[in-house]
C-alpha cells in the first residue's frame, strides 16, 4: 500500500471526533420558569431554580407515560423505557437555546465553526420527567425528516442522582453525568447535550429525585449561505488536507485515473425507493462533512453515490441515484445490468482479493470501467437492499445490496497537479 494512502487513512481516523457536545448555561427568573396544563383548564407554574419534590411530582403526574419509536409505530413498554412525557403543546417556557448560546456551542463543537447558527434550527419536541426508578435503554433516535441531524437534550437544575447519559458510536463509549453537571453549580444552571441522530444512547436509572428535560429536534435550516472555508493552522482538518494533497501528487495512486472512495461514518435518513442520493449532500455531518470540505478546498469534485456490490468483492457499480428495477429481468448478473444504465460508473477494486477472473474480464469488456481505491472503507452504516427479478433457468426473486458513499473522480497521475 502507498505510504501517502496510509497517511490519508490515518488522518481520516483522526478527524473522527466525539459525536456529541455538552455544556451548561445560567438560568434567571425568566427562563427557569415553566407554565403547563394540569387537568382540563388549570395551568400550573414551576420555577426550576427552586423546585420542590412536591412540585416536581405534580409535574410528573400531569405527564403521560413516555413511548418510544419502533419502526413506524410508537410503542409503550416500561421494561424498555420508564419515563413520563408532555407534548410541546401542553407547556410554555422562555428557555431559548439560540439566545443562551447553545446553538453556537453546537456549531463550534459538532461542526467546527463550519456552519452558522442561522443554518441550524432547534424545534422543541417534548418535556420528559424521569422519577425514581425511571430509565431508557439503549436506542437510536428516529429522524423526523432528511433535514434532521440530531437531538438536543436540556437537563434542568433539579436535585436528583443517576440518570447519566451513555453514548456509543463506532465501537466507542462515553458517559455524561448530567446530575453532577447541574448539581455542582452554586447558582442555577441547566446542562445540555447535543448529539447526532445515529448515535446510540441510553438514560441510566434515576436513583433519587426527578430528572426533568426539554428535548429539541435539530434540523439543518434551508440556507443560501456560501460554502464554508477551510480552517487554517495546526488542526486535524488541515492535516487531512495536506495528506490528501500529497495523495493527489502520488503517481502510485490510480496512475491511469479512477475513483477515490470514502465510506461514511454517520447514518442518514433515506428511502432507497424515494430519495435522490444527491439530496443527502447538504446533510453531511461530523467527519463526513469534513471530508467533503477538504475535497472542496482542493478543488476535487465530490459526489454522493449509491454503490451496488457484486458477490465478487472486486466488482461494483456506482450509481447517481437508487435504481428502480421495476419488472426488468436481470439475466447476466447485477453488475452487467447496472453498467449499461445511464450515469453508471462500473468499478474494479485492484486491491480486493478473490473472485472469478472470467467474470471480471466479462465485466470490463465493452464498458468504461474505472479502478477504485477506498481511502476510507465502507462501514455499512448507510446500507440498503432492493429486490429485482433474476433470470437463469427460471425467474427468481433476488436482492441488490449496496451502500451510500462519497466519491471523487481523479484524472491520470500525469494530469494531476
Amino acid at each position: 500500500m502507498s505510504s501517502t494512502l496510509e497517511t490519508v487513512q490515518a488522518m481520516l481516523r483522526s478527524v473522527t471526533g466525539r459525536p456529541y457536545c455538552t455544556g451548561t448555561v445560567p438560568l434567571d427568573a425568566t427562563n427557569s420558569t415553566l407554565f403547563y396544563k394540569c387537568g382540563d383548564l388549570k395551568a400550573e407554574l414551576i420555577d426550576f431554580a427552586h423546585a420542590t419534590d412536591e412540585q416536581l411530582k405534580k409535574l410528573a403526574d400531569a405527564c403521560q407515560p413516555a413511548t418510544f419509536g419502533h419502526g413506524q409505530k410508537d410503542v409503550l413498554d416500561e421494561s424498555y423505557r420508564k419515563a413520563r412525557k408532555m407534548d410541546a403543546t401542553m407547556f410554555a417556557s422562555h428557555f431559548s437555546p439560540l439566545q443562551l448560546g447553545i446553538i453556537n456551542s453546537i456549531v463550534g463543537s459538532l461542526f467546527h465553526e463550519q456552519r452558522e447558527a442561522t443554518e441550524i434550527r432547534a424545534e422543541l419536541y417534548k418535556l420528559n420527567v424521569y422519577g425514581p426508578g425511571a430509565f431508557f435503554k439503549a436506542h437510536v433516535d428516529t429522524p423526523r425528516s432528511d433535514k434532521m441531524f440530531g437531538s438536543l437534550v436540556v437537563i434542568l437544575p433539579t436535585a436528583h442522582t443517576g440518570g447519566s447519559l451513555i453514548f456509543r458510536h463506532q465501537g466507542n463509549e462515553w458517559t455524561f453525568d448530567s446530575a453532577n453537571a447541574v448539581n455542582e453549580e452554586p447558582s442555577p444552571r441547566a446542562a445540555f447535550v447535543a448529539f447526532f441522530s445515529d448515535v446510540e444512547h441510553e438514560v441510566c436509572e434515576v436513583t433519587s429525585g426527578y430528572r426533568v428535560t426539554f428535548t429539541y429536534n435539530l434540523y439543518f435550516a434551508d440556507s443560501t449561505s456560501p460554502a464554508p472555508t477551510m480552517l487554517s493552522g495546526n488542526n486535524p482538518e488541515s492535516d487531512l488536507k495536506a495528506a490528501m494533497s500529497a495523495l493527489m501528487r502520488d503517481p502510485q495512486i490510480l496512475p491511469d485515473g479512477g475513483i477515490l472512495g470514502f465510506g461514511l461514518s454517520h447514518a442518514y435518513p433515506f428511502n432507497s425507493s424515494l430519495t435522490n442520493v444527491s439530496n443527502l449532500k447538504g446533510c453531511l455531518k461530523g467527519s463526513d462533512a469534513t471530508i467533503k470540505r477538504v475535497c472542496d478546498a482542493l478543488s476535487l469534485k465530490s459526489s454522493l453515490m449509491a454503490f451496488y456490490r457484486e458477490e465478487d468483492k472486486r466488482v461494483g457499480v456506482l450509481m447517481p441515484k437508487f435504481v428502480d428495477f421495476g419488472d426488468d429481468q436481470v439475466e447476466d448478473g447485477l453488475a452487467m445490468y447496472l453498467r449499461d444504465l445511464r450515469g453508471s460508473i462500473p468499478v474494479v477494486d485492484p486491491n480486493a482479493k478473490g473472485g472469478d477472473d472470467d467474470f471480471v474480464r466479462m465485466m470490463i469488456e465493452g464498458a468504461n470501467v474505472h479502478s477504485i481505491v477506498w481511502a476510507k472503507p465502507l462501514a455499512e452504516v448507510n446500507a440498503f437492499k432492493a429486490a429485482f427479478i433474476s433470470y437463469g433457468n427460471e425467474a427468481t426473486l433476488d436482492y441488490a445490496y449496496g451502500e451510500v458513499c462519497l466519491v471523487v473522480e481523479l484524472p491520470p497521475a500525469d494530469k494531476r497537479q
